[in-house]
């Protein structure tokens, strides 16, 4: 269970990470951008957390019934620090487990964004009493150009 568990987390978290890599786009066509493709990670992953906070409770029990039949005083400590440290495991990860799950049903409900309009660069970057000033650059010829547009 442990390699499963430790296998299945390293693939949500490595397909978040690429799906975060790809640079972002003005327009949000891209499946890797759609808010539901990050809804339904963060829901797999909000599922993983509380099938996990389950069975760190399921354990927490299983170490208080223990501690409550030991027969010295050492394993009676051993068992109930075992019981406390996996009741706080299942708080925590209930907790991130619910947290991430409500996020995915807001990644769910978004409506993904049309993206920016494109910008108007016929006007210039600077335009003072219809004088307009415009910057062009080729990159192959490395030149830079510096324009003073009038408009009548």
């Amino acid at each position: 269970m442990g390699m499963f568990y430790r296998t299945g987390m390293g693939l949500v978290a490595a397909a978040l990470i690429l799906s975060m890599a790809v640079p972002a786009q003005a327009v949000g066509k891209d499946f890797l951008m759609r808010s539901k493709f990050h809804g339904a990670l963060m829901f797999g992953l909000g599922g993983v957390l509380v099938k996990q906070a389950v069975d760190a409770k399921k354990e927490a029990n299983d170490a208080y019934d223990l501690y409550k039949q030991a027969g010295t005083s050492a394993l009676a400590r051993e068992f109930y620090d075992n019981s406390k440290r996996h009741d706080t495991r299942a708080a925590v990860l209930g907790v991130a487990g619910g947290a991430t799950i409500l996020f995915a049903v807001h990644l769910f409900l978004k409506e993904d964004e049309a993206g920016l309009p494109p910008p108007k660069m016929d006007r210039g970057i600077v335009n003072i009493k219809g004088v307009a000033l415009d910057i062009k650059g080729d990159v192959f010829q490395r030149k830079m150009q510096v324009q003073l547009k009038k408009g009548f």
